[in-house]
């Protein structure tokens, strides 16, 4: 039983939808006056967080750029 329990779990953990919104890429790299490790992880972050992705798109550069950096901020860990 505990075989069948440890193939669901995995068949669970395997189904992760981490398609990102098209434009998060350049919307991410374009922050040129971030470090590009800073844009890396943070682009890692947000592919993994694809409502706060889909946000961080829609926002304009007045915004984002805040954005950007409370994101590093609120996950001193990422970089």
């Amino acid at each position: 039983m505990s075989d069948a329990v440890c193939e669901i779990a995995s068949a669970i953990n395997n189904t992760c939808h981490t398609e990102t919104h098209p434009e998060l890429y350049k919307a991410v790299m374009d922050l040129v006056e971030y470090d590009l490790a800073e844009r890396l992880a943070v682009l890692d972050y947000l592919t993994g967080h694809k409502g706060k992705g889909l946000n961080f798109v829609k926002m304009n550069e007045e915004v984002r750029k805040p954005s950007f950096k409370r994101i590093l901020e609120k996950n001193p860990d990422l970089v």
